[in-house]
């Protein structure tokens, strides 16, 4: 566990703070001890997701080679929508993952550490964790409820995904100054988080603005007859206006990346379950309690097991 002496600001403790009981599947492959890798994980699997429905769907037709789309545009036809679909979800996953650990290094910090104004930091830290599990809701509504056929839901999704995620952002970074001035923490992350976020906001406003000017637009030629806006109206507007949105999640991911260093200073536990043996053995309703005080004799035997995997 963590050691309650003060660490080197810039140097992970040699003895890694364990989190116990969290994400049963993660602790059955290799990142139980390898927390760091998450985070990259996260952000090669979202960008992949992107350029391979990208590429299926310059493959199929449906985007013309000489089109750089809305990210979602790349996922209106069937298969594209189909695989974005699928990798989107699994990489939001991985998003709300990223989110948890998170969370539970900065609450383990709150939990071992003295810190000023705990309570107040660790509300903060909680109104952390819901707004980056919103935020992982809303890409997976992005992918899964397309801009042409349902645009209701996903234009919520990307209200969710783009400014709650910019929210969490910001958060994230203001709870990295605040550990760094409790002497925990990295400089050069807390700066990086800081530009990040700075970024991000550049980009999100770009796009909202772009895109709002072009979309008027396109209502403006529809009534004109004119169904290529984006290639004759305002060309650069609507490129300007895609790229900024590639760009805005992009930096998404690439504040996800920030995580790493403090990552490698945590190791997660094993979840374990106590079994009422008596419930298996003779198909009687016992109580659990029973069985469980009944286990609890075969502790030491759970502890070398847990030892022995992972």
């Amino acid at each position: 566990r963590a050691t309650e002496d003060t660490p080197d600001p810039d140097t992970p403790s040699t003895l890694p703070t364990r989190i116990p009981g969290v994400m049963s599947l993660a602790c059955l492959v290799f990142l139980r001890r390898r927390l760091y890798l998450l985070p990259l994980i996260t952000a090669v699997w979202i960008i992949m997701a992107f350029f391979i429905s990208y590429g299926i769907s310059i493959k199929s037709g449906s985007v013309q080679p000489n089109d750089f789309p809305y990210i979602s545009y790349t996922a209106i036809e069937a298969p594209e929508r189909c695989v974005f679909g699928q990798l989107i979800n699994i990489g939001a996953v991985l998003l709300g993952m990223n989110v948890w650990v998170r969370y539970l290094f900065v609450k383990e910090i709150f939990l071992k550490k003295k810190v000023q104004d705990v309570i107040k930091w660790q509300r903060v830290n909680i109104a952390g964790i819901i707004l980056g599990f919103l935020s992982a809701l809303g890409i997976s509504m992005v992918a899964n409820f397309q801009t042409v056929v349902q645009r209701g839901p996903h234009y919520v999704g990307a209200g969710l995904a783009f400014g709650l995620g910019l929210a969490y952002c910001w958060l994230q970074t203001r709870l990295s100054w605040k550990l760094r001035s409790e002497k925990y923490g990295n400089h050069f992350v807390a700066v990086a988080q800081l530009v990040n976020s700075i970024a991000l906001t550049v980009f999100l406003l770009l796009f909202a603005v772009t895109k709002i000017i072009y979309k008027v637009q396109e209502a403006r030629d529809l009534k004109k007859g004119i169904t290529d806006t984006k290639f004759t109206t305002v060309p650069e507007v609507y490129l300007v206006s895609t790229i900024s949105e590639w760009l805005v999640a992009t930096s998404v991911l690439t504040f996800a990346l920030t995580f790493m260093w403090d990552f490698r200073a945590l190791v997660m536990e094993t979840p374990r379950v106590n079994v009422n043996f008596e419930l298996i053995e003779n198909g009687e309703t016992r109580s659990v309690t029973n069985g469980t005080q009944k286990n609890s004799k075969d502790d030491t035997n759970m502890n070398t097991i847990n030892s022995s995997v992972l």
